[in-house]
């Protein structure tokens, strides 16, 4: 029987005691100490720490965690944070630099600190009879600095002693051909030492990865390490160059220096090797493996001196044989925040920087490099050799010219190392070896799935590789048998669905392979249809939801969608069935964010849809649809919104249910409002209600109140809007269609209205509660959530508070996630923010100014962070009555620019009096304060008498001494309710004016 052992798959429970910084861990006890005392930590918190002790490093998915310590039970995903938020606090993680567990998001947890088997105690639970030989330690997913695998003797041995003759003489006989490595194996450390422990008890360890991982590598590293323990030597046996299989057993004769010669060749090696102690490496037996399965199998009955560390594309399936897939080098996660430092932990970043300094010593990992070394590792795989390769074209392309050529890597990535096997050389020397050991069967399966860009399953791989010359049933086969040989990878595994995926240079070659086949085109097309009919039928599952739930899983579909975009639609391939997807794409592509990419593809195809055939109106109506809604998502949007929403209305009166026509209003009545026509937003919420009025009541609420909320906030109406917030806040949970619900929490957005409506009646305390409820909603959520937040909330008010610190904090959030998922519509407020945190002045025509005039609610924003007059576009949109929340500022601030400049006040100082009066009415105290304060600024300067006709000077100072008193008893009764003691710029300034004139 074979047993198998795969990276990050736990070989046993924790059994012992093991120490990490001061703390012991007992498992028999169930108890963790600090050296001192035990801590006081729940039974579910040890649980959670005693599975990530038993692989330190690994990363344990959420799912996985939760199997393990609440079997058979439905669990909430907060119930793990909260154990796994006790467990870090009482090891104290993140204290003086002090890191335990990590959190990679959307992942997992994994314990990264340096982990040791605990010195056994006199008389307790792991208490020896004598000691044994110490245990490896587990390695941190932080590399070494410096590389000493093994120590040269057996004392300091890091494995255990293999089973055998446990005599070790003082000169070993080692094999000529088994030399010492001259490179280190960068961030291998742990799975050396888990191989080596893996050897210290079994006999034959199979290392099995696809080719150019390092299995050769790493195998001799542990072996150069072994070779004290074996009495009779460690020998190499490179099988890459034999073809007859009938020579191995000579070859493993040969490489002890036995004669093996003609007759029974295997009862020659088993009597020459009976009493032997000894290990055999077997390099490369994937070419006569059947062969080398059969003489291992027969030496380890025989010969109970003899083991064998392997390295194959796939198991030799032998019994009693362990199997250890080794990984690709590691690699940063793609949406994980990292600067340069954090990079170099990684180590496939390791070895790319440590390759490219060896070739082109002017190279460096600087910041401006970071992203595209980041980028090629990750498109390389963490493969050792496709980096080394790459690494090795720094000095002639620069990272960035190599990163723009990798769709040739098999052309450009040739220069190996002269002294490597010639199969090593180059890219597509390592794939034609392992393509040339296939079947003709696997190698169609292979070609045909290289269409997959991420992730697949075995349904999926029917629906596109079977055809005419392959079944089903061969298809599975053939996927199974290129996972064995590690040509297809398993992804991951949720529950009992098994995703598997092409390595990218496997696809790579594959895809090249397919292009010169016949069948190429029809390939693709199944390819395209399967991704179509997943995109609907994932739509048809959402139909009824209480509330959107955003993962990163959700992004795992976009390479696949956009590959087949591309032959679709940008290649013409199959015109209809590329307007059907990219219609269909509209969610998951704003699951991800990926607004701009999916603009210009909605733009391709309704530019293409009238050479679509005679259903073109069909297929332009759900084109259409999407256009209603990500026209909100782009700063120039209201270029274009109006015509849009008139095609779209044209094409509803004869196509389409009410679900679509509700679907349809739903996109314009938040494009609209994206774009600041708050009127034309709520004459869309209002048809939104007469269609679902008396069928389905929740969707008003889901859709309508909703947007109505943010309209009527926006237009000034604070009461009317902030009633709508909690009703939608309190939403009974109805379930409704997918398409009718936002990527941002109905709380999320609610409280983001109720955190502006607050600050601007003056409730300043509980302003900045909603802004951190909202705030806290948002950091798991969609990327729309959190950019809303900060672009309309969060920032703003931390300018009104007159923290710039912490406004310049999120702006660079802001402009973080914006850049990260190009979305242009919150990178222009980014922008904006940085001008005002910075105090830089905006000039007319610069590409802020022009950013605020193509994104009106930009611009009213930036009117109330700002002291200067506003633009003219900004001053239009009030007095049309386009806007309402910003008014009375905006009035103010151009009264004051009008009492600069004209020798008449007395128009400014109407308009102020009419800012004051709106401001009244809104509720909004914090703009009467600012208008207060103004006016009385005014009377103290005498601004005010000299409005009004010339008088006597002993009435004229009368006069401006009774409207300073006035002004200043405003500002008064105003401070008075809104003074909460803080360090508000405003309310500072009203202080000070009051104790200056009292």
């Amino acid at each position: 029987m074979t047993s198998s052992l795969v990276l990050g798959t736990p070989t046993h429970a924790v059994s012992s005691a093991l120490q990490f910084g001061p703390f012991l861990f007992d498992p028999v006890r169930r108890e963790i100490s600090n050296g001192h005392q035990p801590l006081r930590v729940g039974s579910r918190a040890l649980q959670l720490l005693e599975v990530l002790l038993e692989q330190p490093g690994r990363l344990y998915s959420r799912e996985e965690l939760v199997a393990r310590v609440w079997p058979r039970t439905v669990v909430e995903e907060t119930s793990l944070r909260v154990h796994m938020s006790a467990l870090r606090k009482a090891l104290g993680d993140g204290i003086a630099g002090v890191r335990y567990i990590t959190n990679v998001p959307g992942r997992g947890y994994a314990f990264v600190a340096e982990v040791h088997a605990a010195p056994p105690r006199a008389g307790g639970p792991h208490s020896r009879a004598w000691p044994e030989p110490p245990h490896p330690p587990l390695a941190p997913l932080a590399p070494l600095t410096s590389f000493a695998p093994f120590p040269p003797s057996t004392a300091d041995a890091p494995f255990p002693s293999p089973s055998g003759p446990s005599h070790v003489p003082a000169s070993a006989s080692i094999a000529a051909s088994l030399t010492s490595r001259l490179t280190r194996p960068i961030g291998r450390e742990h799975v050396m030492a888990q191989i080596g422990g893996l050897l210290a008890r079994e006999r034959l360890v199979s290392v099995v990865g696809a080719g150019g991982m390092g299995k050769t590598t790493v195998a001799l590293s542990v072996a150069d390490g072994l070779r004290p323990q074996y009495a009779d030597g460690v020998h190499l046996v490179d099988l890459s160059g034999l073809s007859d299989p009938t020579l191995v057993a000579a070859e493993l004769g040969q490489a002890v220096g036995a004669v093996v010669s003609a007759g029974d060749p295997h009862a020659m090696l088993e009597a020459a090797l009976r009493s032997r102690h000894l290990l055999f490496v077997l390099d490369n037996c994937e070419q006569v493996i059947d062969a080398v399965a059969r003489v291992v199998d027969r030496l380890m009955r025989v010969c109970p001196g003899v083991n064998f560390l392997a390295t194959s594309r796939e198991p030799l399936e032998v019994e009693a044989e362990w199997v250890f897939k080794l990984p690709p080098l590691a690699l940063p996660a793609p949406d994980e925040s990292l600067d340069t430092d954090d990079l170099l932990a990684y180590p496939a970043i390791q070895l790319f920087v440590e390759r490219a300094q060896a070739t082109c010593a002017a190279f460096t990992m600087t910041e401006t490099h970071a992203p595209a070394v980041r980028q090629l590792c990750g498109f390389l795989d963490g493969i050792p050799l496709a980096i080394e390769l790459a690494a090795a074209r720094v000095d002639s392309l620069g990272v960035q010219g190599l990163l723009q050529r990798l769709e040739s890597a098999f052309e450009l990535l040739t220069r190996g190392r002269r002294t490597a096997l010639s199969r090593h050389r180059t890219l597509l020397a390592v794939m034609d070896w392992s393509y040339d050991l296939l079947s003709d069967s696997e190698q169609q399966v292979l070609q045909r799935l290289s269409v997959f860009r991420g992730a697949f399953d075995l349904d999926g791989a029917v629906a596109v590789a079977s055809g005419d010359e392959l079944t089903r049933r061969q298809v599975i086969e053939g996927v199974l048998s290129l996972c064995a040989k590690s040509l297809i990878v398993l992804e991951a595994t949720d529950g009992d669905l098994r995703l598997h995926r092409l390595l990218y240079i496997t696809r790579l070659y594959a895809e090249k392979k397919l292009a010169d086949s016949a069948d190429a085109a029809e390939v693709h097309r199944r390819h395209a249809t399967l991704v179509t009919e997943g995109l609907l039928r994932a739509r048809d599952a959402e139909a009824a939801m209480s509330q959107y739930h955003w993962s990163p899983a959700l992004g795992s579909t976009i390479p696949d969608v956009r590959a087949a975009i591309e032959w679709t639609l940008i290649e013409e391939h199959d015109l209809a069935l590329g307007l059907r997807l990219t219609a269909a794409a509209k969610r998951t592509y704003c699951d991800v964010g990926l607004v701009d990419e999916y603009l210009h593809h909605l733009e391709t195809a309704l530019s293409k849809v009238d050479r679509a055939g005679s259903d073109k109106a069909q297929l332009e109506l759900p084109l259409r649809v999407a256009a209603n809604f990500m026209l909100g998502y782009v700063p120039q949007g209201s270029q274009q919104y109006a015509d849009v929403f008139s095609r779209t209305r044209q094409l509803l009166q004869t196509l389409g249910s009410d679900d679509e026509r509700i679907e349809a209003l739903f996109g314009m009545s938040t494009s609209a409002y994206g774009q600041g026509n708050y009127q034309m937003s709520l004459a869309s919420c209002e048809e939104i209600r007469s269609l679902a009025k008396g069928r389905f009541e929740p969707l008003a609420i889901a859709i309508s109140d909703r947007v109505c909320a943010l309209c009527l906030h926006s237009m000034g109406d604070h009461n009317a809007a902030e009633h709508l917030a909690w009703r939608v806040i309190g939403f009974n949970g109805a379930r409704v269609g997918r398409q009718f619900l936002s990527e941002v929490p109905f709380g999320v957005s609610m409280r983001i209205q109720l955190a502006r409506i607050h600050w601007l009646r003056g409730n300043f305390v509980t302003a900045w509660q909603m802004l951190t409820q909202a705030l806290d909603g948002s950091k798991d959520a969609h990327v729309f959530a959190r950019c809303q937040v900060l672009g309309t909330a969060a920032i703003p008010m931390a300018i009104w508070r007159g923290d710039r610190a912490l406004a310049d904090s999120w702006t660079h959030e802001l402009r973080e996630l914006s850049e990260r998922k190009s979305l242009a519509y919150w990178l222009a407020h980014a922008q904006a923010f940085r001008c005002v945190v910075a105090g830089d002045a905006i000039s007319p025509g610069c590409p802020v100014d022009l950013a605020m005039a193509r994104c009106p609610p930009l611009g009213d924003m930036m009117a109330t962070l700002r002291s200067t007059c506003p633009p003219a576009y900004t001053q239009a949109r009030v007095e049309q009555g386009a806007v309402g929340w910003c008014a009375p500022e905006v009035m103010r601030l151009v009264a004051l620019d009008e009492l600069r400049q004209a020798p008449e006040p007395g128009a400014a100082l109407m308009r102020l009096d009419q800012a004051m009066k709106l401001a009244e009415q809104q509720g909004a105290k914090f703009w009467m304060l600012r208008i207060a304060l103004a006016l009385a600024a005014l009377a103290r300067d005498g601004e005010l008498v000299t409005a009004s006709a010339p008088a006597p000077a002993s009435v004229s100072a009368s006069a401006s001494a009774s409207a300073s008193a006035s002004a200043l008893a405003t500002v008064g009764q105003l401070l008075s309710k809104l003074d909460d003691g803080s360090e508000i710029p405003d309310l500072v300034t009203a202080r000070m004016m009051l104790k200056d004139c009292s």
